[in-house]
């Protein structure tokens, strides 16, 4: 005969519900603790988004895995969701035409290309020498780049110019740079370019069936108490555990007692919320400022003529917009069938400038990009939707990587506050799922039961 259990559940608070709150408290859930999760917006995902519109699913934020996002991978899997391939074709732009590279063959299609000229794809060799050793000495780990720290010294524009030179900056790093971060080449450190350059290496990108936010609607439906537009306050270490104060819905003050908390909102707010990690949290939320960005998405009655499901547009081609993500190329599910579906992403400093500006005029500006490379769409238009990220991506300048090795190298794993967020390292799903597993993971160890679960084996082996 079977008795209950007379051992009271650990009982856990998770400030922020976007992809890394929601990993956590779902690992923490796994773990046989009671989970609440509060999150300041009216919807959970973060920068995690999809919008689905007369038959167009829009991936307003977050849009793809790179087959070195394991960790996310690995969870999107264990969720039951299917991961689709992207189409393997990139593009670049220059001088009115679109070169393609092939993902899965990029060492012979980068050889074969006409978007370098021959002298500074020879130079390149030194950059591709140099990421290479960088990464079999273990520097270049893509959630965690605490050892890339000693490479902080400049931005990816110094680093290629001095290595390979302007033509191979300006058509082949700061196009990865703009688009990794949506920002020019000497706004970055040259860690981005490095740890981009690793990842392209793999070879292959992928997306969720359904849109990219269908692991944020899988978290959420096994994630058991989630309380939006509720924005945490302040919290405060206790002599038994943790206090969180958050505004409810109708404007009162709440407070909750747990015995650990998950800090998982954007590094600002963190800083704001967190009074007893505010020595720590400090010198990073100092150094590391986040940029605005802009999405326009277009749909039409016809697919570009492209196999490429993303073209690259280096600043020489246009400073304004970054790239175009073609979505249909992409995964069929995200146009209508016979259509066409464009993401047109903003350069930071664009984004902030045009920030204020009517969605008439962003979709306006958009569109002659998009006529530009591709003038078979004209007349063909038929769906629009912008998205402004006021708050969009950590801009990992000059020195933003040693200020990220110093706060995670002092994370105490034993304490009943643990962070978790794209802010510690590259920023991106992977990283954010992974610091999410690993703060889940370490309340488990020193706060939870210490009973061995299938929790454990997802997280520690």
């Amino acid at each position: 005969m079977s008795h209950p259990s007379s051992v009271k559940p650990r009982r856990a608070v998770v400030a922020g519900a976007g992809i890394a709150g929601l990993t956590a408290a779902y690992r923490l859930q796994q773990a046989g603790w009671e989970v609440e999760v509060f999150e300041a917006a009216p919807r959970a995902g973060g920068r995690v988004e999809t919008v689905t519109r007369q038959g167009y699913r829009v991936d307003t934020g977050a849009t793809a895995f790179a087959a070195r996002y394991p960790v996310a991978t690995q969870l999107a899997e264990e969720l039951g969701l299917r991961l689709v391939d992207t189409a393997p074709y990139l593009g670049v732009y220059r001088d009115g035409r679109i070169r393609l590279l092939r993902l899965d063959r990029l060492i012979r299609s980068g050889l074969r290309t006409d978007v370098l000229t021959l002298s500074s794809k020879l130079r390149l060799a030194r950059v591709v020498f140099d990421v290479a050793r960088a990464s079999l000495r273990g520097m270049l780990s893509y959630d965690d780049l605490r050892a890339a720290a000693p490479l902080d010294t400049e931005t990816a524009r110094d680093y290629v110019c001095r290595l390979a030179g302007a033509e191979a900056d300006a058509y082949f790093g700061e196009p990865i740079t703009r688009a990794l971060l949506l920002a020019d080449s000497d706004k970055v450190s040259r860690v981005e370019l490095m740890s981009g350059l690793v990842n392209a290496v793999a070879g292959r990108l992928s997306t969720l069936a359904g849109g990219q936010a269908a692991i944020i609607d899988a978290l959420l439906s096994r994630v058991r108490t989630v309380h939006l537009s509720s924005p945490v306050l302040c919290l405060t270490d206790t002599a038994e555990g943790v206090r969180l104060d958050y505004r409810g819905i109708g404007g009162e003050t709440k407070t909750v007692e747990a015995d650990a908390c998950v800090v998982a909102t954007p590094l600002p707010v963190a800083a704001t919320i967190c009074a007893s990690a505010r020595p720590q949290l400090g010198p990073l939320n100092d150094t590391l400022r986040f940029t605005k960005a802009i999405n326009v998405a277009i749909g039409t009655t016809r697919p570009a003529n492209t196999p490429a499901f993303l073209v690259q547009l280096p600043a020489a081609e246009d400073h304004e917009i970054c790239m175009i993500i073609v979505e249909n190329n992409k995964a069929p599910d995200r146009a209508p069938a016979g259509h066409g579906l464009l993401s047109v992403s903003w350069e930071m400093s664009a984004a902030a400038a045009w920030m204020q500006r009517s969605d008439e005029e962003l979709v306006a500006r958009s569109l002659q990009t998009v006529l530009r490379l591709f003038p078979e769409l004209r007349d063909t238009v038929d769906f629009t939707y912008v998205r402004r990220w006021p708050v969009a991506l950590p801009q990992t300048r000059v020195g933003v990587y040693q200020r990220i090795a110093e706060f995670t190298s002092g994370i105490d794993p034993t304490s009943r506050v643990q962070f978790a967020g794209d802010y510690l390292s590259q920023t991106g799903q992977n990283t954010a799922v992974a610091w999410g597993n690993r703060a889940a993971a370490n309340l488990n160890k020193h706060h939870g039961a210490h009973t061995h679960t299938k929790y454990e084996e997802l997280t520690h082996g």
